[in-house]
């Protein structure tokens, strides 16, 4: 009964190939989603979606529990694949928070200080990556412990 598992009760049935997949894997409508109601101030959280992403959260807000409010985390990426791709050892997958309806992460651009408190050295300033096919390579030797 938690929101996620609604939204895939609801929207499994629009899946129909590997695009309409992908769509529902990056999946977070938040603010329009009545699955993402709650007893909160702002009256919805992004939490509540298949491809979360709590840095959306107003920093301000009033949230029940610490998890539905504004902190760093949520989903990171995507993969998915299907019997043709299986077949072949192929997945397509995705790096990154969603941005198909939301705006795509960027670190700079952070509210609540998120940049401040969580480590990313390394990493690019946005979050806008496309989604690529990846094919597995098997590798010839076997690796011990």
């Amino acid at each position: 009964m938690t929101p996620r598992a609604l939204i895939f009760a609801r929207d499994h049935i629009k899946v129909t190939s590997l695009e309409s997949m992908y769509s529902v894997m990056r999946y977070n409508d938040f603010r329009n989603d009545p699955l993402a109601a709650c007893n909160c101030t702002p009256p919805y959280t992004a939490i509540a979606a298949i491809a979360a992403r709590n840095d959306l959260n107003d920093p301000y807000g009033a949230y029940p529990v610490p998890p539905y409010g504004f902190r760093g985390s949520g989903a990171i990426d995507a993969k998915i694949t299907s019997k043709r791709l299986m077949q072949r050892l192929e997945f397509v997958a995705v790096s990154g928070p969603t941005y198909d309806t939301q705006p795509p992460f960027v670190w700079s651009q952070t509210t609540g200080n998120i940049a401040n408190k969580l480590r990313h050295r390394g990493q690019p300033d946005a979050f806008k990556f496309k989604p690529q096919q990846v094919r597995w390579q098997p590798s010839t030797t076997i690796d011990a412990f």
